[in-house]
């Protein structure tokens, strides 16, 4: 289990001294093998791989292109969060471009000084396991991180296209004398999956179990599964989510019968899915991070935005009526997601993922109900605030990150079986995850069967950060993101939601805004990369 600190590796730099010393090192000059001289610094480094990585599974690594894809529309008191992505009006000179794709590259640099200079340390049989193990965690991330950096900017993978359309640079050693050019897109996912070969092969005797804080050769399956999925590998994507399933290790989560409370909310004690999600317990997950409150916390991914101003306010004005649970969410889930996507009552996870609450924007005399995102609402074991709301906390949104869960599985054996025209397989991995979620099983066939397994991962997967990447890939555009309302009865005033944003979007499918831009601070300083295309203009 990684339970250290975060840690500021103690990196030597060469001492600058007066005068001129014709034998000293570059300024810029890291001697990496300084703070690598034995197995006690490759634990250290390989607890750095677990802390960066635990790092990259939520909040500007998940929000951006979440604001940007179909499914959820801006708060008024969104605070400008993410407002170029949300309106398709993203510039090379994004910050938040910038920062995305460096924080990437620089991660890379620490899985390259373990790949490089872990093979050279002299250790006994008996630390062998765990020089294999920290050299396998590296070997992951590197994969890890390359694959989202080729989401993020390399061209839409196309096997007969492979050769010729650019991927990414690819970042293989620590600190290259010379930037790289961009990589074609067969070179990138040829070293992707190369480095998950290696992977599985170093944690091959990493034990698997569900919840496992650990990296596992399944954790590195599951990975391989999704990068085969994005390259459209259905045969091989189906081969390792069909062996994942098999091995029984992570079911799925029983149904759950829900008993509303009086507030007409799920009891999260009681249902094992909110548990997943609440309390970071559960059989699903394949690789779960480790997370303890003060010294382990990970990337927010705040959607739900608890408004302790407001709900204080009202509760000290004794004003019975306008108690309540108030939040200030900077997203909120459009009304096809609420109306149309959540629409089976029996699904427990709109039950578990979704709360009807009090808003305001500036106004505390002014205020409306809606449905605010609680998916990401935070375990109530990391929260450093109580309250009589809420569930009796603030919640902040430190919870485990659940990068790799069995679900996903299922769906990508379902969406390849029916690439693979194997529709009985199909609709068997759909109507389990269904069963599982309390969903009827469906019966469609053909496309209607397809666009039943779409959805499907649209409500499993929601605002998890994959939603513009499977419109991509699908060649499906943006057609609405209204303003939601449920069932007709009530609708959210305009002026509660960011002005300036379309409902009627009519973004195509081959909108070059799909792909993002490199940042221009890297272009300028990188002539051989060339930039996407619709960018350069």
């Amino acid at each position: 289990m990684k339970t250290s600190k975060i840690l500021f590796f103690a990196l030597l730099l060469v001492t600058v001294v007066q005068g001129c010393d014709l034998d000293r090192e570059p300024a810029d000059y890291i001697n990496y093998e300084d703070s690598f001289r034995n197995m006690q610094d490759a634990k250290k480094w390989d607890n750095g791989i677990y802390s960066t990585l635990r790092g990259k599974f939520g909040g500007g690594y998940v929000l951006p292109q979440e604001a940007q894809a179909d499914m959820l529309n801006a708060h008024a008191a969104f605070n400008s969060l993410y407002a170029d992505f949300h309106g398709w009006t993203l510039l090379p000179e994004s910050n938040v471009i910038q920062e995305i794709y460096h924080s990437y590259y620089a991660a890379l640099v620490d899985a390259n000084v373990v790949i490089e200079l872990l093979p050279r340390l002299q250790v006994g049989e008996e630390e062998k396991p765990n020089r294999n193990h920290y050299l396998g965690d590296a070997y992951f991330a590197r994969a890890f991180y390359h694959f989202n950096l080729a989401l993020r900017w390399g061209e839409p993978y196309e096997e007969s296209t492979a050769d010729k359309t650019l991927g990414i640079p690819l970042a293989l050693i620590p600190k290259p004398l010379e930037k790289p050019g961009r990589a074609t897109n067969r070179e990138t996912y040829k070293q992707i999956l190369k480095d998950l070969q290696e992977a599985e092969t170093l944690l091959t005797d990493v034990s698997t179990k569900a919840g496992n804080t650990e990296i596992s050769a399944d954790a590195v399956r599951a990975l391989r599964a999704r990068v085969y999925l994005y390259i459209g590998d259905m045969e091989k994507a189906f081969a390792e989510a069909k062996q994942l399933i098999d091995k029984g290790i992570y079911p799925l989560i029983t149904a759950y019968k829900a008993k509303l409370n009086s507030q007409q909310k799920i009891d999260p004690r009681e249902d094992t899915f909110a548990q997943m999600w609440f309390y970071d317990s559960g059989v699903e997950q394949i690789w779960q991070p480790y997370v303890a409150k003060e010294n382990e916390i990970p990337t927010v991914t705040n959607l739900y935005g608890a408004d302790l101003s407001t709900t204080t306010h009202w509760d000290g004005a004794g004003v019975p009526s306008r108690v309540g649970d108030y939040n200030k969410p900077p997203y909120v889930a459009t009304k096809e997601v609420m109306n149309t996507l959540f629409a089976t009552e029996t699904d427990h996870r709109a039950l578990s993922l979704f709360e009807f609450v009090k808003t305001t924007v500036s106004d505390v005399n002014n205020s409306t109900e809606l449905y605010v995102i609680s998916k990401f609402k935070g375990n109530p074991n990391y929260a450093t605030l109580n309250s009589t709301h809420w569930g009796g906390y603030v919640p902040n949104g430190n919870q485990a990150p659940k990068p790799f869960r069995i679900a996903e599985q299922y769906l990508i054996a379902a969406e390849a079986a029916h690439k693979l025209n194997r529709l009985d397989a199909a609709k068997e991995y759909l109507n389990t995850l269904r069963i599982s979620r309390g969903m009827p099983v469906t019966t469609l066939d053909g496309e209607a069967l397809y666009e039943e397994i779409k959805n499907e991962r649209a409500r499993e997967l929601a605002f998890e950060g994959f939603r513009l990447w499977d419109l991509r890939r699908w060649k499906q555009g943006i057609g609405r993101r209204s303003h939601q309302g449920a069932k007709g009865y009530y609708q959210v005033p305009s002026s509660f939601y960011a002005a300036g944003f379309r409902e009627t979007m009519n973004i195509r499918a081959d909108n070059y805004r799909f792909v993002w831009p490199f940042p221009r601070n890297e272009i300028t300083i990188n002539k051989k990369i060339k930039q996407n295309a619709g960018w350069d203009k």
